[in-house]
């Protein structure tokens, strides 16, 4: 009976650990690649809150006798991290010399400098949308207790009263790479989470990077209906026309899109286009695709096809700027058009908004 309840004392301790090392984790469930001696490197892309681990640099050489370097040290660190659910990566930080002038004691000027940066590197983990994120909170308290092996078994690390562990002096900070306004810019207002929630097609649930809106549509004014998903979103929301009717037509458009080849849009559509809806203050929009990079070459396609372009004057043959639309036909020929939209001169990239 007491070997029985040992062992379930056991298992019950053993799931707890095990909730705790990956159910605290953001991506663990995607997971997280983690592949021996490759390089992950701090991007723009990651953020914009993070885990600041450690910061390593290099002891002269003619005091370094054995042991890794201190990028070795960095990657090896990012990898023990990786393992474990949490995306880690380097950050290089290169020295900067600041030079001035300045008067000795004689009154001669000259000409001094000082290290105002040295270099390093740094362990950079987590992709936080803010620093009172929960997950971010509880990976920071497991990063200050973690033990990594490349710190501990080589001699890196020293204990001492005010660093109890290699890493118990890991902080939140946002993305070195990023400036503070880039930062805010990422930050998700409420209003816009409330506005598109359980809504269909929304751009929130888009599993890419970036994508391409191709339309907009604005109100002015609040619809006074009990359904309305804007009446008292924002006691600030002061406009003219109505939003409904904005969020309406771009969710029929991003259904209709959904269905191109149905409708023969574009003229030979071989698939239907992945569309999604973004509700925003002012406005509704209409984007397209799905991208991990604003370099991705199906940008290029999408532009293209949506954009204006120079066409004929049906009256006048004079060739000039016109916007591309999409028609839904009536059920006739002399049938008047069940639907029609007119897309965005030119379609302007944009970085998917995450819900929280």
């Amino acid at each position: 009976m007491r070997t029985m309840q040992l062992f379930q004392k056991n298992l019950i301790l053993t799931l707890i650990l095990t909730v705790f090392v990956t159910g605290i984790l953001p991506e663990a469930d995607a997971g997280i690649e983690a592949v021996k001696g490759k390089k992950y490197k701090l991007t723009k892309r990651h953020g914009p809150w993070m885990i600041m681990v450690a910061g390593l640099s290099d002891i002269p050489d003619s005091r370094r006798s054995k042991g890794l370097s201190a990028q070795e040290a960095a990657d090896e660190l990012v990898f023990e991290l990786r393992k474990r659910g949490i995306p880690a990566y380097t950050f290089q930080q290169e020295s900067v010399i600041q030079r001035f002038n300045t008067l000795d004691r004689l009154g001669r000027e000259e000409r001094r400098s000082y290290a105002a940066q040295r270099a390093g590197i740094s362990v950079i983990a987590g992709n936080y949308s803010d620093s009172n994120d929960d997950v971010a909170q509880k990976t920071l308290k497991y990063i200050k207790k973690f033990q990594p092996k490349v710190l501990t078994e080589n001699g890196v690390y020293k204990k001492t009263p005010g660093q109890p562990g290699p890493l118990s002096g890991a902080f939140l900070a946002i993305n070195p790479r990023l400036s503070p306004q880039e930062v805010a810019n990422r930050k998700q207002d409420p209003l816009i989470a409330k506005l598109n929630s359980g809504i269909e097609y929304s751009l929130l649930k888009n599993k890419g990077k970036y994508s391409l809106v191709v339309a907009s549509f604005y109100g002015n004014s609040v619809t006074k209906t009990a359904t309305s998903r804007f009446q008292n979103a924002s006691k600030t929301l002061k406009v003219g026309k109505s939003l409904d009717l904005a969020a309406e037509n771009a969710w029929r458009l991003a259904k209709a899109l959904r269905n191109a080849k149905s409708y023969g849009f574009p003229a030979g559509a071989a698939r239907d286009i992945d569309a999604y809806v973004l509700h925003e203050k002012y406005r509704s929009i209409v984007t397209v695709g799905s991208f991990d990079s604003p370099d991705d070459p199906r940008l290029t396609a999408y532009a293209k096809l949506f954009g204006s372009k120079m066409k004929p004057h049906p009256e006048t043959n004079v060739e000039s700027m016109t916007a591309e639309y999409f028609v839904i036909p009536g059920k006739t020929p002399q049938s008047p058009p069940i639907a029609s939209w007119v897309f965005d001169p030119k379609p302007t990239l944009m970085r998917v908004p995450k819900a929280r």
